[in-house]
């Protein structure tokens, strides 16, 4: 069966949601996932035990820690699954911000001087400051602008600003402002005609559609 074909029980989906049932947080929509988002009651459940059974350094002799190794590898293989990666492509780090910062500060010597980032105007902060900073050590910053008529991303103009130098593209999956959905598959093949790099933020697009890395 077509997935097109089933239908989602809304009141079903809403029970798994202890937030519904509270009453400031049920009158409200949020959209804004990737800023933060309530969880099912199962996710409590498993953070409870978390807390209460196994919060103690993992991977160590005693039983508790070697369960605690074991849960931990076991969410790092269902995140890889997810996204359709292997588990030991997978890095989980403490947020989005912190995690460019710690990759831009280790690609930073990869790049010469006059090395081109290209970065956009349509991204979440963290995935421009985190690349703008490698000004310093010699990168030329290009900017992707937005089409100022329908705030979207046009390949032409990312083709106009792409060179032999061009060594990094930081664009986001999709935009948490006007909520646009780039087609990453086709920005990585013609980033990658150039030998660059494509640093994609996933955040906002993540809990909405099934990203595929592969």
């Amino acid at each position: 069966m077509s997935i097109k074909n089933i239908s989602l029980d809304i009141d079903y989906v809403k029970a798994q949601f202890p937030a519904f049932k509270e009453p400031l947080s049920s009158k409200w929509s949020f959209f804004e996932s990737a800023g933060g988002s309530y969880v099912p009651h199962n996710v409590i459940t498993h953070l409870n035990n978390f807390m209460t059974s196994t919060k103690v350094q993992p991977y160590a002799e005693f039983d508790i820690s070697a369960i605690a190794g074991k849960n931990m590898d076991k969410s790092t293989e269902l995140f890889a699954e997810m996204i359709n990666a292997n588990k030991d492509e997978i890095i989980i780090g403490g947020s989005t911000t912190i995690n460019l910062y710690v990759l831009s500060n280790a690609m930073k010597y990869f790049l010469k001087s006059g090395d081109e980032v290209i970065v956009t105007n349509q991204d979440h902060e963290a995935n421009i400051g985190a690349w703008r900073r490698l000004e310093s050590y010699g990168a030329v910053i290009k900017e992707w602008k937005i089409n100022p008529e329908n705030a979207e991303l046009e390949i032409e103009d990312l083709k106009a600003l792409l060179t032999n130098k061009t060594k990094i593209v930081a664009v986001t999956h999709c935009s948490n402002i006007v909520g646009s959905i780039n087609d990453l598959q086709s920005i990585a093949k013609l980033v990658h005609e150039y030998g660059a790099f494509l640093i994609g933020d996933g955040v906002s697009y993540a809990p909405h559609g099934f990203p595929d890395v592969k």
